[in-house]
């Protein structure tokens, strides 16, 4: 009889755990992966899957506070950084390989999403009762999405080539990574319709996660999230060469199209002709394996099994 009645008050509050576990903490590392106008598979370019390049990830750091509102909802508000990058060198597409294009940039963001459970996060009893039905943790199963904002500041590294196409470490400044925004490579600021871009920007996050309990406070997990954005430039390329006559400044010029400077091409693109695609917006992903600590709240009147 007193096993029963200890048994049936460990059950019944299991059931508010996640009241008493409502806050947490997470962190994690993993990867951030690019996809826009630069690189991708063969074939025109689709901004789908099959322009996926795992050879562009690059390093990614998170860290978040969550709220649980019910067993099923709950609030996240996390801060990303991570890399992005981009290259034509990794498509076989001719005309896009041609280009000669290529970029960096840092990833800041600020967001807030919104998770719901598809499996519900079951923590176990604090004590180890036999027969007790749901001793065993399960883990949360979850899928998220919301809002977010974030800062990127696109780069490049100027590395002309002489007549025979080796590097020309004799030209000033050779080797430099340069912020590719103030250039204006398509324009930008010099066209009366072509304005700067901002620099900061909307992103629309949403993805799928878990998340395992290991203790009441501990647990792990990962997260991936895809970033649909509200900018075109986050590889400094979104829609048509611009005439070299616009350009003072020999490294704008440089950068608004590389491959006059190749040998065997040694031609400039026309102002007109098609350097990206302003039909697709970029976007970027963050894979991470998450830490997570909750912090625990005691509440009158509840058992603390």
């Amino acid at each position: 009889m007193i096993f029963l009645t200890f048994a049936t008050i460990s059950v019944v509050a299991q059931t508010g755990d996640w009241r008493r576990y409502r806050h947490e903490f997470v962190f994690g590392a993993g990867t951030a992966a690019f996809m826009g106008d630069l690189g991708g598979g063969k074939g025109v370019g689709s901004h789908f899957v099959k322009d996926f390049d795992i050879q562009a990830n690059r390093w990614a750091f998170m860290a978040g506070y969550g709220y649980k509102l019910t067993d099923r909802f709950a609030l996240r508000t996390g801060l990303y950084y991570g890399r992005v990058y981009g290259s034509d060198d990794f498509t076989p597409e001719s005309a896009r390989h041609n280009r000669y294009l290529s970029f960096r940039s840092p990833i800041i963001e600020l967001s807030e999403v919104v998770e719901f459970s598809i499996l519900r996060e079951r923590m176990g009893h604090r004590y180890n009762i036999k027969r007790a039905k749901g001793k065993r943790a399960t883990p949360n199963l979850y899928i998220f999405a919301g809002i977010g904002g974030f800062f990127f500041n696109p780069k490049a590294q100027y590395l002309p080539t002489d007549a025979n196409g080796n590097p020309d470490e004799s030209k000033p400044h050779y080797g430099e990574w340069y912020s590719l925004q103030p250039l204006g490579t398509e324009g930008q600021g010099t066209i009366a319709t072509r304005p700067k871009y901002s620099r900061i920007q909307m992103s629309i996050p949403f993805g799928v996660g878990m998340n395992y309990m290991i203790t009441h406070s501990w647990g792990i997990g990962f997260d991936f999230g895809f970033r649909y954005t509200l900018t075109d430039y986050i590889d400094d390329v979104s829609s048509t060469y611009v005439a070299s006559e616009i350009f003072e400044d020999e490294i704008a010029s440089y950068f608004s199209d590389p491959a006059a400077n190749k040998p065997g091409i040694g031609y400039r693109n026309g102002a007109g002709d098609q350097r990206g695609d302003s039909n697709w917006n970029d976007a970027y992903m963050f894979l991470t394996v998450k830490v997570t600590y909750k912090l625990f709240s005691v509440h009158r009147g509840r058992s603390k099994f």
